[in-house]
């Protein structure tokens, strides 16, 4: 009788464990649900669209990765891969002659400066064409990648 109660125990604990442990893991993946990453499926790179409302644009670098969102009447994000972001209040784009888009805006310490070129742009890892080119200067660091508008 005493190896049955043990056994029982036994499988009590166990299955409590692993209740527990399943629980956990789900609310890892809706917690990470809101987190920018790169996936990549075969040869192509895609970053993952961003859980923020009212992004204009984004843009993405490689070596080293980083992205960047263009929030409507809020702010404009840069996310690096290693390090804190960088945000600074949104601002009106101007035109310049060239027709590319130029958004220039500081906060603080913080300063972004991004240029969008209406040129097609390849991330250097996928074989996938992006719509526009992104030169972007972050507090003096010059970055280049790729970008898309977002409605």
């Amino acid at each position: 009788m005493k190896v049955h109660r043990a056994i029982a125990l036994l499988l009590f604990i166990l299955i409590t464990v692993w209740i527990g442990m399943a629980c956990n893991n789900e609310a890892k993946k809706k917690e990470n649900k809101n987190i920018d990453t790169i996936q990549t499926t075969g040869k192509k790179l895609v970053p993952v669209q961003p859980a923020i409302p009212d992004t204009v644009f984004s843009g993405f670098g490689t070596e080293p990765f980083w992205f960047l969102y263009v929030i409507r009447n809020d702010k404009i994000i840069f996310h690096p891969a290693e390090g804190s972001d960088v945000e600074v209040p949104y601002v009106t784009s101007i035109t310049s002659g060239a027709g590319n888009t130029e958004y220039n805006s500081s906060s603080g310490n913080a300063a972004i400066e991004l240029t969008i070129i209406k040129k097609n742009c390849s991330d250097g890892m996928s074989d996938e064409t992006h719509p526009y080119t992104v030169a972007l200067t972050v507090n003096k660091t010059k970055y280049s990648g790729c970008g898309s508008e977002r409605n």
